[in-house]
């Protein structure tokens, strides 16, 4: 009776895939496939290779798979759950599905004691854990890789093991680690007899050791990378490590040299057409003109870098951009270094909203899976199938209502604590006259007012964060003003209260040292004013809904440009 159960319930999914796959794509079919074999539990060969003919009809032969009689049945789960694996990493949406799938194709793995499959399914659970933050898991399956690596003496997935390793220390802020593993991928590869990803190695040690601070040591290692870029004719990867030592170059006080890098690098990245790197070439050296107080050439620079962020849809880069671009704009064009300036907020709070959603939707769907695994277990202890079936959808679409009901309700609680609100011109026309400006001097005297305004109160108030911490009365006695004059400007400027205001400074500043140095979080919290670190977190966390450590490592391709 159970075999003729089975086969009906086969008979059912088989019916409404095919009748699906007739106007989905193939993700959709593969996604479907997926639930299918998890559904069945223990299907046969001649089901498996059924439903992979779906995908086949669909133009994806050269990704299928292909099993027979004499294959071991953990031994196609697990290497089905790997392909799964693949999909959902290659998608990119949803790293959580990726973990699931990966997690299962080892455990198959284990029990048909397939070494090989093994090692690619905790590859893939260190990279979706490191895309969600999950840094110490990333580390314990890397390392558990590398472990079934040094058995099977596999010297080209060690050096990919210890370069991975790297990286994640490198995230961690655990250089002296990462040092010690770059060093051990690069003697490795070096001993490979095709060692084409050396190039790849000396990068990322190049990366390291800079963030380290031995500049000299990280040059040499992006030298050799652009050397062996070179001889394999890949123009891309060459501009992309002439963009490398430039900022090495940069770090170490060279400017002049920085600056030949970058326009080598921008000749070359525009010669190839890659949109993406040549933006980030372009930001860099409009910044190092800044430094040199050469703004003309920064403005242009600049604009060239904010029309391809716009085109390709760089919003991260962009926001980047806008900043320096008010820098830029500050004297000779005030009206529009603010404009900048307000683009610059309402972009850096969108992508934090943005991100904040995508983590929220990755719990939702964690939860969603751990509803159907709960599920399976009930429909398997008392045999109500189809009753246990359409539970789980119930439950599904119920979860995902009120998930998305209560996202909207945070993300409106984070806006109203956080306004995005900038100051109009004629806000600051009204301010200016208040306090006794001229009634004809118009909205273009008002706007470097406002600007000038502004930037002092930051300057300021960031310089003594860390000595005496200015209040608000300080701040308006240093600026020569009354409490109340000073807070009704601060209002009119940003739209916000001056408490508010001098709290996103802070936090502002609290971004900056999180991406930019690897100082410790009590450090950070100190050098924002604040002598209680659980109370910096918990401020944190509730204004971008992420904590300061998943801030710091939150993917930043955009900043460094793919992997090196």
């Amino acid at each position: 009776m159970k075999h003729y159960r089975r086969i009906a319930l086969f008979i059912v999914h088989f019916s409404l895939l095919t009748l699906h796959t007739s106007t989905a794509t193939a993700a959709d079919s593969i996604d479907s496939l997926y639930q299918v074999i998890c559904t069945l539990r223990h299907p046969s060969i001649t089901t498996a290779n059924q439903l992979m003919l779906l995908l086949d009809a669909e133009g994806t032969t050269d990704s299928l798979i292909h099993f027979d009689h004499h294959t071991d049945k953990e031994q196609w789960m697990a290497t089905l759950h790997l392909y799964m694996a693949g999909h959902y990493y290659e998608q990119a949406t949803n790293m959580s599905h990726t973990m699931q799938a990966a997690r299962r194709a080892e455990t198959a793995a284990r029990i048909c004691r397939d070494t090989a499959t093994m090692t690619e399914a905790l590859a893939y659970q260190a990279v979706a854990a490191s895309r969600m933050g999950q840094l110490d898991v990333a580390l314990e399956a890397t390392r558990e890789e590398l472990r079934l690596d040094s058995l099977a003496a596999d010297l080209p997935n060690l050096a990919r093991a210890y370069n991975t390793l790297a990286g994640l220390s490198l995230q961690a802020g655990r250089l002296d680690d990462a040092q010690l593993y770059i060093r051990k991928a690069i003697e490795m590869e070096r001993q490979l007899p095709d060692s084409s990803h050396l190039s790849v190695r000396y990068g990322v040690a190049a990366e390291i050791y800079a963030k380290a601070g031995d500049h000299q040591q990280a040059l040499q290692y992006a030298q050799r990378a652009y050397e062996l870029d070179r001889m394999s004719g890949n123009d891309v990867k060459t501009a992309r490590r002439l963009a490398q030592m430039a900022d090495i170059y940069d770090a170490m006080g060279d400017l002049k040299a920085a600056e030949t890098f970058y326009l080598r690098s921008i000749e070359a990245l525009r010669a190839a057409g890659e949109q993406k790197s040549l933006a980030i070439s372009l930001k860099q050296l409009g910044q190092l003109y800044l430094q040199l107080h050469r703004e003309e050439e920064a403005q242009r620079t600049l604009e060239e870098c904010e029309a391809i962020c716009r085109k390709t849809g760089n919003h991260y880069t962009l926001q980047q951009v806008c900043r320096l671009l008010a820098q830029a704009y500050t004297h000779s064009q005030p009206e529009r270094a603010l404009a900048y300036m307000q683009e610059a907020l309402t972009l850096n709070d969108t992508l934090h909203s943005q991100r904040a959603e995508q983590l929220a939707q990755e719990l939702r769907q964690q939860q969603e899976e751990s509803i159907m695994q709960k599920a399976e277990v009930h429909r398997d202890t008392f045999g109500w199938r189809w009753y246990a079936f359409l539970l789980v959808i119930v439950a599904a679409a119920l979860g995902i209502l009120v998930g998305q009901w209560w996202g909207r309700r945070k993300q409106t609680q984070t806006q109203q604590t956080l306004p995005l609100a900038c100051p109009s011109s004629a806000q600051e026309l009204k301010t200016d006259r208040q306090g006794g400006g001229s009634a004809g001097s118009g909205a273009a005297t008002s706007a470097p007012s406002s600007l000038e305004f502004l930037a002092k109160v930051a300057e300021l108030y960031d310089q003594n964060l860390e000595k005496q911490r200015l209040s608000i009365d300080e701040l308006a006695a240093e600026m020569c003003m009354s409490r109340s004059q000073f807070t009704r400007r601060i209002s009119a400027a940003t739209g916000m209260s001056a408490s508010n205001y001098l709290n996103r400074l802070r936090m502002e500043k609290a971004q900056r040292l999180l991406k930019d140095t690897e100082k410790p979080i009590s450090t950070i919290a100190y050098e924002c004013g604040f002598d209680d670190t659980p109370y910096f977190c918990n401020l944190f966390k509730k204004l971008y809904r992420v904590t300061p450590m998943q801030y710091r490592i939150m993917p930043t391709t955009d900043k460094d440009g793919t992997a090196k």
